[in-house]
């Protein structure tokens, strides 16, 4: 079972996620295409971004396992980097790769700059390799003004 302070820690990791990648979610939507032609609406930017917190929930705990440390983004050094960039690049090329080609949930505009050799967007995949670190930044400052320990 979840520690009180662990529980409220994800609520509010959660809701930096969604919070941080709303407006990333909104600037990229241009460089979509949904089926039939169809604008990205605000409302399917908050759905993604909903997604992202989710995303970034999973990040978390995974780098718990992987560093051994529940508090790992207060000091995350080179390895808690490394772990958040691998886990995003990891992550967004996964997602895309199904939404794009497996289920065909979206498409890219032609505006949309592609990775070589990849084939995915390169506008998702920086999300999830610059959002990420400053995500805990943002999350290791709340964690110290609040003097949250567990």
């Amino acid at each position: 079972m979840l520690s009180h302070l662990l529980h409220r820690r994800l609520i509010v990791l959660f809701g930096l996620a969604v919070a941080v990648n709303y407006p990333w979610e909104r600037v990229q939507s241009l460089l979509y295409v949904l089926p039939g032609g169809v604008e990205v609406e605000w409302w399917i930017c908050v759905a993604a971004s909903v997604v992202d917190g989710l995303m970034v929930l999973l990040i978390f705990q995974i780098s718990r396992l992987m560093i051994g440390q529940r508090d790992w983004y207060l000091r995350p050094g080179a390895r808690g980097y490394a772990v958040l960039l691998l886990l995003g690049a990891v992550i967004s090329v996964t997602v895309e790769w199904i939404a794009i080609y497996g289920a065909h949930w979206w498409a890219y505009s032609p505006r949309m700059p592609v990775v070589p050799g990849l084939n995915i967007g390169l506008a998702p995949l920086a999300q999830m390799l610059v959002l990420p670190p400053l995500i805990f930044t943002l999350l290791a400052w709340w964690h110290r003004k609040m003097g949250d320990t567990a």
